[in-house]
């Protein structure tokens, strides 16, 4: 695709029927003729493009119908969306749906045995043959013309999703739809639409909605409502949705909601009970237990998907001999040359699911919920990693799937948020490598983890590990303190982590500004006063000694630590300096600086008393560590006690469960299976 606004031409708009000179706005060739060129020309008059050349497609076409009917059921149907517009028109009782152009027929089916609708689907493909023969709903494998048999019924509701644009006249074409439409029924439309063909739209947005060889014509909101009206529809609602256009229209009154969806149970209901009758396929299989997983995950039924999951692991085990549950040792490749290109995909299809970084990726949610961050950080991996792959073999057969795309960027983003606390270096640098591509939907969730990982860096004095994302950070929130937005404790502990660097650098007026930020983006008192505290002390020009020990500790030179830690070793322990967070830091100084295992003990003690949640636990972890170093005689009597209330603690986050597991495993493997002491 290449802009190429240098050309002008006499048409006749297929929308508006306006005819004038019209500007060629790009030129694209079709993946399957790298040869061929089509000009795309748009109306001034209602903004709708189209290409006056392109010859309409053979979708009748059998070529490579194996390796699509997998892609389609696997990871190319969209079934929300294909769903969606059963419920946006709100008129009356429906008792008969058409759809036409519904490809292998998922909306048919659904409307038919979750909706009890008499529905029917006519479309020429071989995806719809072999939807009809796979699902069995009823089908017509024809183009509807305004002569044909089922003009001489009469729908509730008819849907044509995606059809519009591959059709040279658009009034022949709404002709016929107008033929099966009950007088008081709805007609329902989705197409691409022209407003996101811009110069400034990523290509990612942009060839889905060009799509050069397929798409004829690419409606403005303006040309879609004058082909409408043309039709005879008195009542027509229009709506934008990014690049798609979502339209109803009838000759009757009525109201819509483009936001509607059928009940969430409904889908679920349908794919569980096609699971269960279709699940023989391998290809269905999937279709169906992936999405379902997908739905469990989303509506937070843990255990539903935890039992879904293990049922894929155990089929694609059976069915491609690798297993699920062990994500790292999956490592598909796929090269992609033109000499024997239809013979590799096949192989890698034969061998390997399309729905497979997005099944990792839900897969690595469970075990998230469930605690297990250091196998969730591994399935995330995985997911990152063979979504690039998918991508490449995607590619070779001329298609996209954007939600493997959003799957391998999201499970990157989460892999980073696992690791922020740990290796916020690492968590950084993760990020940056997505950071061009977080954009729609992903890029709130980039942003958030983003703030997380800079804050957690910058708070513990690792700036240097966090310096090349802080620009992206400072940016949106420089943006949010002039536009006046409040920020979230998320982006407010990065605020803070900003003022920490500011501070740092001996910018303490700057430093004031952001701790004040940082203190008004806090939920939680406490929190808040943490960051009140660090501006009124850099006010002072007197930073207490508490605040100096854990940046010094934070520091890239610990040593530094060791005359501010010496002096607060002199202060009363009752003193209310030596708060929780400061006692932590003696204890930490004690055991690594100094070093001093029964000093550390100590002061981890005090500080889990005067914590609490995650942070008393943490206290405690820390003591426990501690008092492994004691002396033989003084481990044995206090260390079993503490590792025994670790076993039977429950924390809240699920990076700090696995550091416990971790010791307790290892305590209990050293000294086998010992009675505890006392």
């Amino acid at each position: 695709m290449v802009w190429r606004e240098n050309a002008w031409r006499e048409l006749t708009c297929p929308a508006c029927l306006t005819t004038g000179l019209m500007p060629k706005r790009l030129d694209a060739n079709p993946p399957y003729k790298p040869r061929e060129r089509y000009n795309l020309f748009q109306c001034e008059s209602c903004q709708t493009l189209h290409y006056p050349d392109a010859e309409v497609f053979e979708y009748e076409s059998r070529r490579d119908a194996d390796l699509a009917r997998k892609f389609y059921l696997e990871v190319g149907a969209g079934l929300d969306a294909m769903i969606a517009p059963l419920a946006w028109a709100a008129r009356g009782e429906v008792g008969t749906f058409l759809e036409v152009g519904g490809g292998y027929g998922f909306s048919v089916d659904f409307a038919s045995r979750e909706l009890g609708w008499k529905a029917a689907n006519i479309d020429p493909s071989f995806l719809a043959r072999a939807g009809a023969s796979d699902l069995g709903h009823t089908h017509y494998s024809d183009y509807l013309t305004p002569d044909h048999k089922l003009a001489d019924q009469s729908f509730d509701r008819v849907l044509s999703s995606e059809v519009i644009e591959h059709v040279k006249d658009p009034d022949d074409f709404i002709a016929s739809l107008t033929a099966t439409l009950a007088p008081d029924g709805v007609l329902l439309l989705t197409t691409p639409n022209a407003a996101g063909v811009a110069k400034g739209a990523s290509l990612e947005t942009l060839l889905p909605v060009i799509t050069a060889g397929h798409h004829l014509v690419i409606y403005s909101k303006a040309g879609l409502e004058a082909v409408l009206r043309r039709a005879g529809y008195s009542h027509i609602f229009i709506e934008e949705k990014g690049v798609t256009l979502h339209a109803a229209a009838s000759r009757a009154a009525f109201d819509v909601d483009f936001d509607a969806r059928p009940d969430r149970s409904r889908l679920q209901s349908y794919l569980s009970g096609r699971l269960e009758a279709l699940g023989r396929d391998h290809a269905l299989f999937s279709a169906f237990a992936v999405r379902l997983l997908k739905e469990y995950v989303h509506t937070g039924q843990w255990k539903a998907a935890g039992v879904v999951r293990d049922r894929i692991a155990r089929r694609w085990l059976d069915d491609y001999g690798f297993n699920l549950n062990l994500p790292d040792g999956l490592k598909p490749e796929f090269v992609s040359i033109e000499t024997g290109q239809r013979q590799r995909l096949r192989k890698f299809a034969a061998n390997h699911p399309f729905s497979l970084a997005i099944a990792l990726y839900y897969s690595a949610r469970i075990d998230q919920h469930d605690g297990k961050t250091a196998q969730a950080a591994e399935a995330f991996r995985s997911a990152a990693r063979i979504a690039i792959t998918l991508q490449a073999v995607f590619n070779a057969m001329y298609a996209a799937c954007r939600e493997t795309e959003d799957a391998g960027l999201r499970a990157t983003i989460a892999a980073a948020e696992i690791s922020a606390s740990r290796d916020p270096a690492y968590a950084s640098h993760t990020l940056l490598s997505v950071a061009g591509k977080a954009e729609g939907p992903v890029l709130p969730e980039w942003r958030r983890v983003a703030c997380q990982v800079y804050a957690a860096g910058a708070l513990s004095g690792q700036h240097t590990a966090v310096a090349a994302i802080e620009p992206y950070v400072r940016g949106w929130l420089e943006s949010a303190k002039d536009e006046g937005r409040a920020l979230n404790p998320g982006e407010a502990y990065a605020a803070g982590g900003i003022g920490e660097k500011l501070q740092s650098g001996g910018c303490a007026d700057q430093a004031v500004s952001w701790f004040e930020t940082a203190e008004r983006g806090m939920t939680d008192p406490a929190e808040a006063d943490i960051f009140r505290r660090k501006a009124a002390e850099l006010k002072s020009g007197k930073p207490d000694l508490g605040p100096r020990l854990i940046a010094a500790l934070n520091s890239d030179a610990p040593e530094t630590a060791q005359p501010v830690g010496d002096a607060l070793l002199n202060i009363p322990v009752t003193d209310p300096e030596l708060d929780a967070p400061v006692a932590f830091a003696l204890g930490l100084y004690t055991l690594n600086v100094r070093p001093d295992a029964a000093s550390a003990v100590k002061w981890f003690a005090r500080a889990a008393e005067l914590a609490e949640g995650d942070a008393r636990l943490e206290a405690e972890l820390h003591l426990a560590l501690a008092a492994d170093r004691l002396p033989a005689g003084r481990r044995s009597k206090i260390l079993p006690d503490l590792i025994h209330q670790l076993e039977i603690a429950t924390p809240e986050s699920s990076d700090l469960g696995s550091r416990i597991k971790e010791l307790t495993d290892r305590y209990r493997l050293e000294n086998g299976s010992m009675e505890k002491t006392t």
